[in-house]
């Protein structure tokens, strides 16, 4: 390089510097907790974003003859068999009263593929990570399958693991003991 050149990139070197402009520091973004409001047996809760696989109507269910009571049965879906849990059945150990389960959230983990009836159905919702609350009671039909969760202005949404209710050995295991099937039950 020429003595020319470089004398020209050293004067714009220094022309930058003394012209030049800071960039403004960027405040730090807080992390945020993605998920979406929903409730099983009438309880709110949060499932954190790609924690399932949709949510659907809930499809016509085949019974399973010698299952528990929280099976409601197998469905046909997508080209697919997926077996339906009822949330109210699986959680509260009772039946729901009132209006049809619509919807379920379809669970989609390596050994498990299944469905899981919904009492509601909200939004997407966006909270900052540093709320999240792990003391906050929850109800006690869900404490064992929820890690924390946030304040949504009076209420309390619990954040439902969905590893901790996979690795339920309950829930793996859906053959019913004895006399207590679904078949049993008749239609409720």
């Amino acid at each position: 390089m020429s003595s020319h050149a470089r004398h020209a990139v050293a004067m714009l070197e220094q022309a930058y510097a003394d012209n030049g402009v800071a960039s403004p520091a960027l405040a730090s973004a807080p992390m945020m907790w993605i998920g979406t409001s929903l409730g099983i047996a009438g309880v709110p809760l949060l499932v954190g974003a790609g924690e399932i696989d949709e949510i659907v109507e809930t499809p016509a269910v085949t019974p399973i003859p010698g299952t528990k009571p929280w099976v409601m049965g197998v469905a046909a879906y997508m080209g697919g068999l997926l077996p339906i849990i009822s949330g109210d059945v699986f959680f509260r150990h009772r039946p729901y009263a009132g209006r049809v389960r619509d919807f379920c959230m379809v669970i989609r983990r390596p050994g498990f593929y299944f469905g899981v009836t919904l009492s509601a159905v909200e939004q997407d919702m966006k909270f900052p990570l540093e709320e999240r609350d792990l003391r906050h009671p929850v109800d006690e039909d869900f404490t064992e399958f929820t890690l924390g969760g946030f304040s949504d202005g009076d209420r309390f949404l619990a954040v439902l693991d969905i590893e901790r209710l996979v690795a339920d050995s309950e829930l793996s295991n859906a053959a019913a003991l004895g006399a207590v099937s679904n078949e049993e039950k008749g239609d409720e």
